[in-house]
This record gives C-alpha cells, structure tokens and sequence, in this order.
C-alpha cells in the first residue's frame, strides 16, 4: 500500500540554501534528489510534501556540519525575502499593529501557518502553527521561523529585539543553550507550537521605519493578494474555522462541515485523506488554545468556557486523557538564570 505523501508545504527558501552549500562545494541538485523534490525547487517555490522538505533541510544540516542551521539559514537570508506581509511589519505605525497584520495575512508566507497575537498579563505572546503538526515545520525550520521573525523585528527597533521568552513545539537533544544566548531570553522546547513573547511595552514600541501612508497601501495590496489566494489545504481549514468558533461551543464536525461549504462525511474522509481526523485536530486545537490561555494568566474555569466546554472539569476530563506523555525543557542564559 502507497503511504500517504501528508502536508503539503510552500517552500521558498532552496535558492538561498543552495547558495549556502555551493560555498562549501556541496551539489545542492544530489540533496534534492536524494529527498524526491524537483531540480526546480533550487530556482524558486515550490510546493512539495513537508516531509520531504524536512529530509532536505535535515540532509543540509548534516553536509554542513551546522547542529543549529536554522539560525545561520535566518542570518544569511536578506530582507524582504517574504514581500507584502514583511513589509507590512516594517511600516507599521508599532510592533504591535505590525505583528497583527502579519497574523492577519500569514497565509501570503505559506497557506498552512498561522501566527496568532495573543494578550497575557503585560505581555504579548505570538504563537506561531502548522495545522495540527505536532513539531510545527520541524527543528531547523521552526528555529528558523522565529530567528528571521526576530532578527527582522530588530532591524525595525533599531537593536536586538528583546524578548521576555521564546518557546519551540520541538525537542533538542543538544546545544539547547545556544538558542537561550541567541534570543537573549529562556527558551522552552517540546510546547504546543513555536513562539515568542515581549512586553507591552515592546510592543508599543514605534519602529524606525514607520510609514502610515506605505503601511495603508500595503494593506489594501495584502487583502487584494488573500482574495486571489488559492484554497488552503483541508486540515489548515478546519483550524481556522475552530479558531473562530471555539468559544462559542460550536464545534460539531456537522457544523465546522457546513461553514466550509461541505458534509460531515466528505470532511471526514478529506482529513483521512490527510492522514489525520476531526476527533484529533478539534483535540489539538483546544490543547494548544488551552496552553495559550495558561500562559496568559487565565483562569481555568475561564479557559473551559473559551474551549466550548460547560466547565473546567468537563475540560479535564476530555483533554488530559488524550495528552500524551512529553516532558518539558527549558534553557536559560547562564548569567543569573
């Protein structure tokens, strides 16, 4: 029996990669046969299954000899690299308003992630997703989502951007330090998704390179581009609909079918199709959305309510029944930590 190839993935970033290697007389064509992507991908984007991505990505790593590749990939890759929504961030009258239009238009980077901007007590921490994968895009891609994020962020501020935490949905089996000296912050490996959290203060902050006129302009072009964007793949979908109608209870497969314009059965067979199930992307969405609001402060009788459960202990009975067994790591900074 055929495996199923599983999500399919925007990439973008081979070009640059391939430059990386040819500085080390690496053949950057060899990897990508070696993982079954096209010759193609080493001109432009393509659009392949993740897992493949995540083989090259690991292959590169491996000729390069570079155990946090993710972060020297985020340093070599110029800016403006991920256009609209980019520079969306830097013309934003502040962080803020800049981390909302990327979550806004997220799915201009790639259909399957999600950024979302969420309030805790006198912070603001920006989770980032994929779906329901449990390791997001996978160590090196994940460490590079938040490096580029970050690195460009402080290119805005006129400094390293400071950061009262940073969080990975990935393991580290080693140099987990490396990223805690990188950040400047603690680090948390093996949590729901990817992130990073800063002060509000942080994000009142006005960037250096605030344009209200061009940060207008940019967000009429940025809806014009959603509009035209094709459909996002099924599991990235019914995520997105979930998000909306979490806190209303309304999360019966027949009612998450009919706002996507399908039946209960045909939702279900496309997310068989995608290797998962209703059942467990619903599960997963609310364990993420859960750990979220913790973070947050929010009491748990208030986080039953937002998940759609009649109480806290309902949740707990439905949520940590299905919660696998992953024990949690964090690195600090050496000084003082």
């Amino acid at each position: 029996m055929a495996t199923k190839p599983g999500l399919l993935f925007t990439f973008r970033l081979i070009p640059a990669i391939s430059g990386m290697l040819a500085r080390r007389g690496i053949d950057v064509a060899e990897l990508l046969n070696d993982t079954g992507l096209p010759l193609a991908a080493a001109r432009g984007e393509i659009t392949a299954p993740l897992s493949r991505i995540q083989a090259f990505i690991a292959k590169c790593a491996t000729r390069l000899a570079a155990p946090q590749f993710g972060l020297d990939l985020a340093a070599a890759l110029p800016g403006g690299a991920y256009g609209v929504a980019e520079f969306l961030v830097r013309s934003a009258p502040t962080v803020e308003a800049g981390l909302r239009g990327l979550c806004e238009f997220a799915a201009l980077i790639n259909p399957s992630g999600q950024f979302r901007l969420v309030p805790g007590d006198g912070e603001g921490r920006l989770h980032y997703s994929l779906g329901s994968e449990r390791d997001t895009l996978g160590m090196h891609l994940n460490e590079f989502t938040i490096a580029y994020l970050v690195r460009q962020l402080g290119s805005i501020v006129g400094g390293r951007m400071p950061l009262a935490s940073a969080w990975f949905s990935h393991a580290r089996p080693a140099q987990a330090d490396i990223l805690a000296q990188h950040f400047g912050c603690p680090v948390r490996f093996q949590a729901r998704d990817c992130g990073f959290a800063v002060t509000t203060t942080v994000l009142a902050t006005v960037p250096r390179t605030a344009d209200p006129l061009l940060f207008q302009f940019l967000l009429d072009q940025a809806r014009a581009q959603l509009a035209r964007l094709g459909p996002i793949d099924i599991v990235s979908q019914v995520v997105r609909v979930l998000e909306v109608r979490m806190s209303s209870g309304d999360v019966a497969a027949g009612s998450i079918a009919k706002a996507l314009g399908s039946t209960p059965r045909s939702l279900q067979r496309y997310l068989a199709d995608a290797g998962t199930t209703y059942r467990d992307v619903l599960a997963h969405v609310r364990e993420r959305r859960r750990a979220e609001l913790r973070g947050g402060g929010v009491a748990e009788s208030a986080i039953a309510r937002q998940l759609g459960f009649s109480d806290a202990r309902a949740m707990r009975r439905s949520l940590e029944r299905l919660e696998p067994a992953r024990p949690s790591t964090t690195s600090r900074r050496s000084a003082g930590r």
